[in-house]
């Protein structure tokens, strides 16, 4: 009899188990969409990843300016820094030059001075203050102890004869200091013959000079050389502080420089330290002088050359005048 076979109930219990459970798997596979949830999943964080990278990227490029940036601030800082530096060191160079001028022009000033000392020393060993006026200064000066008058008494002169006595008188009356005088024609001729010596500088002598000069008539040439040699010659002597005015209008020579050397020549004879001065008055005198320009010029020379001043007498009527738009104009009649 054959034996029946008999499965053990454990067994069939497992494979159970197992198959339920597989069956279990297979549902969820099917029911849950594991495929999708994992690719969306993966999608949102690549973007996520790519927008830190473009971040990070943009990060960089900010990065790099401001790197750029701070370099140019520090090439601009080093210029500026090199700028001050070289302020500063001009700055230091001009306060030493301006140190070394002011050194230099104290030198200068004190080399002024010490010229200035030496040059009055020198004026005052000459026994003339000044030797000369310079070409610049204006006005008579008034040194000297006695005056001489050499006049021109041609006919032009004669006619402002009143203006000529007014200013010689003017002058006389008003020199200060003065201990004497004297007048001669431009020919050497003494307005008083007999009185060749210096006359007393007293109102008396001025008054009665006056009343002479009123009809005095002397042969004139226009030419003061043999006045001036006359005067010299007769009235200087050695340690006399001498003035001569030669007045006059007109010089009818033609030649200054012969005219020039012979006045020279006769001053030369006084002695290199005979101190005397030689003025001149110039008479405004168009209507009746010749050459007017040739005296005015002649004097300035001279007088420049003997230390003296040339001194141009106008008009004593001028036409009247009125002011227009800043500029003097002749009224009208």
């Amino acid at each position: 009899m054959k034996k029946k076979f008999t499965t053990p109930v454990s067994i069939v219990a497992f494979l159970d188990v197992i198959a339920c459970g597989f069956g279990a798997i297979v549902l969820l596979v099917l029911i849950l969409p594991v495929g999708e949830y994992e690719a969306k999943g993966d999608s949102e964080v690549y973007q996520k990843i790519g927008e830190m990278r473009n971040q990070v990227k943009s990060l960089n490029s900010g990065n790099s300016l401001l790197e750029l940036d701070f370099v140019s601030m520090r090439a601009a800082l080093s210029v500026l820094v090199t700028s001050q530096d070289s302020a500063s060191r001009k700055e230091g160079a001009a306060d030493t030059s301006i140190a070394v001028l002011k050194k230099e022009l104290l030198l200068v000033s004190a080399a002024a001075d010490s010229l200035e000392l030496e040059l009055k020393q020198k004026l005052l060993d000459t026994g003339v203050e000044n030797e000369g006026p310079p070409s610049r200064s204006y006005g008579i000066p008034v040194d000297s102890d006695y005056l001489v008058f050499v006049i021109d008494t041609s006919g032009s002169m004669k006619k402002i004869w009143p203006r000529v006595m007014s200013k010689v008188l003017e002058i006389l009356r008003n020199y200060p200091r003065l201990k004497g005088f004297q007048i001669l024609s431009d020919q050497g001729e003494f307005l008083y013959a007999g009185k060749q010596n210096w006359l007393p500088a007293d109102k008396r002598s001025f008054d009665a000079v006056q009343a002479k000069l009123s009809n005095w008539n002397a042969y004139s040439n226009s030419s003061p050389v043999e006045g001036i040699r006359v005067a010299i010659d007769r009235l200087y002597r050695p340690g006399l502080k001498i003035g001569l005015f030669v007045a006059g209008d007109d010089y009818t020579g033609n030649d200054f420089d012969s005219f020039l050397a012979e006045i020279e020549s006769i001053r030369q004879k006084a002695g290199a330290s005979a101190q005397l001065r030689i003025h001149a008055l110039g008479f405004f005198n168009e209507a009746f002088s010749q050459y007017p320009e040739r005296f005015s010029r002649l004097m300035q020379i001279l007088t420049f050359d003997h230390g003296g001043a040339f001194l141009y007498i106008g008009n004593q009527t001028p036409q009247q005048l009125t002011i227009s738009r800043g500029r003097p104009t002749p009224a009208s009649d």
